[in-house]
């Protein structure tokens, strides 16, 4: 049986930059590393902090080193401050150095003025590969949006939910609300109407048709307000 050579290092490079709240920007990880990485898949897991960024997905424009048009990403944990994801492309590497590939991200309110993006990990055909990091943060240029403490949502039940699920969600004052479900990759599952509401407590309900069409796994409703955007993260479990 031949085997493959791997390469001993990889260096990633996230540029750091600055995010206007509500931009959505294309963000590049630059990769380096030898020849020997391009025979077989990768697998690059990065680190997304929740209260100021999220992240919708991951493109792989011509001419980046991730071939796959549509890499798999997976939501691998979450805390109360990160989530992780892991990114694979089957295909090997197009080249040893270049942009491996874009993290669309999409700047949230927040009292935050910075964030880290990190990569955590980097695997060429199932082999890890060191990681030398330099860049990732992100400055917000525009005053910080203070979230007020009467607005927001609270943890929905049932969670984890196969049908139905509701939640209480306050307002702090009168105006536009409305809700958009994605998946854990960020991918735009629902949006609903736009309503107009009054200052105070409200109960959204969330309904699933037809269960078979969608996938079990974690799922997040945004709410947008006003005064700012609100997340918070749900389980559908067939």
């Amino acid at each position: 049986m031949e085997s493959l050579l791997y390469a001993g290092t990889a260096e990633i490079s996230i540029p750091d930059t600055s995010l206007r709240q509500g931009l959505i920007i294309d963000l590049p990880m630059l990769l380096k590393t030898t020849d020997d990485a391009r025979n077989a898949s990768c697998t690059l897991m990065v680190s997304i902090p929740k209260k100021r960024v999220l992240l919708k997905e991951v493109i792989t424009k011509p001419g980046t080193l991730f071939s796959c048009k549509n890499p798999a990403i997976t939501m691998i944990s979450e805390d109360a401050e990160r989530r992780m994801y892991a990114i694979t492309c089957q295909n090997p590497l197009i080249q040893s150095q270049g942009i491996l590939l874009f993290l669309r991200l999409e700047a949230l309110a927040g009292t935050e003025t910075s964030s880290q993006i990190n990569a955590i990990s980097f695997q060429i055909g199932g082999t890890g590969q060191s990681i030398i990091q330099s860049g990732g943060t992100i400055t917000f240029t525009d005053p910080p949006v203070i979230q007020s403490k009467a607005e927001g949502m609270d943890l929905n039940i049932p969670n984890p939910f196969e049908y139905t699920t509701s939640f209480i969600y306050h307002l702090g004052a009168d105006g536009e609300v409305q809700f958009t479900l994605f998946n854990s990759q960020g991918k735009l599952i629902k949006d609903f109407p736009i309503e107009f509401k009054n200052a105070g407590r409200h109960t959204f309900v969330l309904s699933i048709d037809n269960p078979t069409n969608v996938s079990s796994g974690v799922y997040i409703i945004r709410m947008r307000t006003e005064r700012g955007l609100y997340h918070m993260s749900m389980v559908h479990k067939k």
